[in-house]
């Protein structure tokens, strides 16, 4: 019966926000956004994108080169922020920077990787998707 009730719940809720999750828990901060190549704007399926804090959560963007993250407060570091890598094959890595990321809130981050520049020692940063 107490499972009937959590279905119920569960069914409102997303009439309530049509589309979105439903997530029973402590507050999050969701993390989404698109991965693409910088000279052409084409999109980058499957890529690796690592948040990096307190812990590490890695997944793959999607055959769209979308990615959505959802994690705890025990991950971000003590000023709110995060180290995001994305890693595609046959791109060098490309890093971004998040900081006074707030739980319950999304924050939006795109990354256009280049694929003609490359810095020996280290990863590029992530440069605006041309749209």
């Amino acid at each position: 019966m107490r499972w009937m009730s959590l279905v119920t719940a569960a069914v409102f809720l997303q009439a309530c926000v049509p589309g979105s999750p439903v997530y029973f828990g402590p507050p999050v901060v969701t993390l989404e956004g698109d991965v693409a190549v910088f000279e052409t704007g084409q999109a980058l399926p499957e890529t690796e994108v690592c948040v990096f804090g307190a812990d590490t959560l890695c997944l793959p963007a999607d055959a769209k080169g979308h990615y959505w993250a959802q994690f705890r407060e025990q991950t971000l570091l003590e000023n709110g922020s995060v180290t995001v890598r994305f890693r595609a094959p046959g791109l060098p890595a490309a890093v971004a920077e998040l900081h006074d990321l707030v739980l319950g809130q999304k924050t939006t981050l795109d990354c256009a990787i280049s694929d003609r520049v490359t810095l020996a020692g280290g990863p590029l940063a992530c440069r605006p998707i041309q749209r």
